[in-house]
């Protein structure tokens, strides 16, 4: 049921004239309420019962709210582009976003590795397509070539490994794989190239090449369903493939935890030197995404909830710091710090979100990204005392960029490339006010948020 009536969902919403914003939030939140009101009374068991063409479960339903708090957020703050009076610049972006959300829709909520792989790599089409048609610069073909060779390449090992277990079992059912521990047939160093399709789309540090050039030649939708939702597609592949393989914390996986928390801690020193906005956003990206993966591979059942909770959060954070940056390039025409100062004299609301944003991005309570990142230090810590020091240092570098963003655009001189502007207008307060009230009121319904 859930599978065909979202799809349809998402495009009815997209068809809609784009004056009305309430309407956008009225449908979305109508929506999340009633699944939230289904699954703690017990109704939606039907879904639960897995077969070849379904499979969902508490994870599957989280992302699904995610997709479509994502996609009502990013077509709310890019009426200005949808609206835009050239004349076909912007025809279409709208349909590019629905490419985007539907297959993300289908690959959560898949039964077969088939079908999983497929909308795994359908979902390169639409946002290469959307950076290539309505990227700002010359750079976007760059861009869309470095994110289409990333992860198109490295998921090949990834298929060679499903045709073999398909050979095994003599079909595509996650079920199937699941009662013949078909992956019990590969070495534990064999899986190490099957999970760096899922390294990459998350992605993680030596792998992220193609995220910060993709984030800023990508149009503001781009950017805010590429953090938000194309990036939880490999974490989502790394809890279903480590269910389905009954992996435990192995020297294999060891090793690769240092490496990618190290990573973590790099990319927070890269992202202290950037001087362009959506770069210190992407990279700190990268960051919050090592966590998420060194989490999954500590293989504790604890890790993996707040694994998951942090996928949500980030999921909707990111987004909205994107569409921050975009006003601020609007009002100055140019994605520098140093040239958008002194925000919160000429526009109060719009430095209140950018700390509500920031503060969350920190993981400072009562944030939904601070319950997941206390979770995830203590099992990180239990798995060995020397991830202890680069936790910390990852930590206070997290806070260093954040305090220097919010620092440099909110305070100091007022910049004379800012114009005039009245304020934020309905649209993004809406956006911007319902993000708000689900990551610092979220801590209500952790059990919706742990799965």
């Amino acid at each position: 049921m859930w599978l065909f009536v979202f799809p349809f969902l998402l495009m009815s919403i997209s068809s809609v004239p784009f004056c009305s914003m309430g309407f956008f939030w009225g449908v979305c939140c109508t929506l999340i309420f009633f699944v939230v009101l289904m699954k703690s009374s017990g109704f939606l068991f039907f879904m639960y019962n897995p077969n070849s063409w379904v499979m969902m479960d508490d994870l599957s339903l989280l992302m699904e709210v995610l997709v479509l708090l994502v996609f009502v957020i990013s077509l709310s703050c890019s009426v200005k582009d949808l609206m835009m009076p050239v004349k076909e610049t912007s025809k279409g972006l709208d349909s590019g976003l629905s490419f985007i959300s539907l297959p993300c829709v289908m690959f959560f909520c898949v039964g077969g590795w088939m079908l999983f792989y497929f909308f795994f790599e359908f979902s390169l089409i639409p946002t290469l397509w959307m950076i290539l048609k309505w990227g700002y610069q010359p750079e976007r073909l760059q861009a869309g070539m470095f994110l289409l060779m990333y992860t198109a390449g490295a998921s090949l090992p990834l298929l060679m490994c499903f045709l073999f277990i398909n050979s095994v079992t003599g079909s595509d059912s996650f079920c199937l794989m699941m009662l013949t521990e078909a992956g019990q047939c590969f070495s534990r160093w064999l899986m190490v190239p099957v999970l760096l399709a899922f390294f990459v789309k998350l992605p993680i540090y030596g792998f992220h090449v193609w995220l910060p050039k993709a984030h800023v030649e990508a149009p503001l939708a781009g950017s805010m369903v590429l953090a938000g939702v194309l990036l939880k597609l490999g974490g989502f592949g790394l809890v279903r493939v480590f269910s389905l393989f009954k992996m435990v914390l192995s020297e294999e996986l060891l090793l690769m935890s240092t490496l990618i928390i190290w990573g973590g801690l790099l990319s927070s020193l890269v992202s202290a030197t950037q001087h362009d906005i959506k770069s210190i956003i992407a990279y700190s990206s990268v960051s919050h995404m090592s966590l998420v993966a060194v989490s999954f591979l500590s293989c504790f059942p604890l890790a993996k909830f707040a694994g998951v909770c942090m996928m949500f959060a980030h999921g909707v954070c990111s987004p909205c710091m994107f569409a921050l940056a975009a006003s601020s390039y609007d009002w100055s025409q140019s994605r520098s710090v140093s040239m958008n100062k002194n925000v919160l004299r000429l526009f109060p609301w719009f430095s209140f979100y950018w700390f509500s944003f920031i503060v969350a991005n920190m993981s400072c309570p009562p944030s939904l990204n601070f319950f997941s990142e206390v979770v995830m230090f203590s099992s990180i810590k239990s798995i060995s005392l020397i991830f202890i020091l680069p936790l910390g240092l990852m930590c206070e570098f997290t806070c260093v960029y954040c305090i220097f963003l919010y620092g440099f655009l909110n305070h100091g001189g007022v910049s004379p490339f800012l114009k005039s502007c009245s304020g934020l207008s309905d649209r993004y307060l809406m956006s911007f006010l319902m993000s708000f009230l689900v990551l610092f009121l979220g801590f209500f319904g952790l059990d919706f948020f742990l799965v």
